[in-house]
């Protein structure tokens, strides 16, 4: 029996599958199926009811599970408490974030590299479904997105935190008629040039205007050439209004302002970081995120 075996246990309790659960732990089906098939044999004991259905824990192998992820969690704990020993903070950050909030992040990256020079950091900008998926191969610890509930129930595997609650708003520059409005309806925004911020929940969010034909000048990942073209009054942007607030160069701009839609249309998302639960987080991994928190409670985001 090997830790890994633990960790293959409580993935396939969790996802109710031995192919969801391989899929979870990027490993093969055949792979996976012969460790459990091992375990089960070492112990003598079946651990988990096969079929077509899916794979269902025993009643022993409920115990076992529960008593797997308790080990895990030792270990865990083993390891962060040898690491205290030393008096100093060791291990990687690795964290990947959509633009609004990279500033904060990179301070708080730097803030803790001063105090613990011997880790390491590496820090990644990008969309959600890649963040998402380097998240799920193991490649990075913890990811920094927008997301819904129909993530949270997707992917099982990984743990959500929510850090702020958020909605779709439309910046325009001070120039604009739509600067003046107090609510944003659908009529409002036809034949102005919009531009996007390129990410999947804006793009699903726009699918929800039937009525109109927008002109969507062009979608982008740069943040500052949204914050360009707003401060020329080239185009209005639809996008979150955490992102108005957390990143650096929306954020200090006086050349524009942002408006709430009306409803139907104001719809909220949460924003929050999320992790893989078959890796667990390292000790310098929950510092970070608890100075994350201190920060945006400080902030009063």
């Amino acid at each position: 029996m090997n830790i890994e075996q633990l960790k293959y246990m409580v993935e396939i309790g969790r996802a109710g599958s031995l192919k969801e659960a391989a899929d979870n732990l990027h490993i093969t089906l055949p792979a996976l199926s012969q460790s459990i098939t091992n375990l089960e044999k070492e112990l003598n004991i079946m651990i988990f009811h096969r079929s077509r259905r899916g794979s269902v824990p025993t009643e022993e192998g409920h115990r076992l599970i529960n008593k797997a992820a308790s080990a895990l969690q030792k270990i865990q704990e083993f390891t962060d408490e040898a690491e205290a020993y030393t008096n100093t903070m060791n291990g990687e950050i690795k964290i990947a974030t959509y633009p609004g909030p990279m500033e904060i992040l990179v301070n708080l990256v730097t803030e803790i590299k001063r105090e613990y020079p011997n880790i390491k950091a590496c820090v990644y900008e990008n969309s959600t479904e890649y963040i998402i998926d380097k998240v799920l191969e193991g490649e990075v610890d913890v990811g920094f997105i927008t997301y819904t509930e129909k993530e949270e129930k997707k992917y099982r595997n990984l743990v959500f935190k929510k850090l702020l609650d958020g909605h779709m708003v439309v910046a325009a520059n001070k120039q604009s008629p739509l600067a003046q409005k107090n609510l944003i309806k659908e009529e409002m925004l036809v034949k102005q040039p919009i531009v996007l911020y390129n990410d999947k929940y804006i793009q699903e969010f726009m699918t929800g205007f039937n009525a109109f034909p927008f002109d969507i000048l062009f979608t982008t990942n740069n943040v500052d050439t949204i914050r360009h073209t707003l401060e020329n009054n080239t185009a209005i942007n639809i996008g979150f209004d955490y992102a108005f607030k957390t990143d650096a160069g929306l954020s200090r701009s006086n050349e524009y302002v942002v408006v709430n839609f009306a409803p139907p249309h104001y719809k909220t998302y949460s924003f929050g970081y999320f992790y893989n639960a078959n890796n667990g987080l390292s000790r310098i991994i929950r510092e970070f995120l608890s100075r994350i928190h201190r920060t945006l409670e400080n902030d009063n985001l």
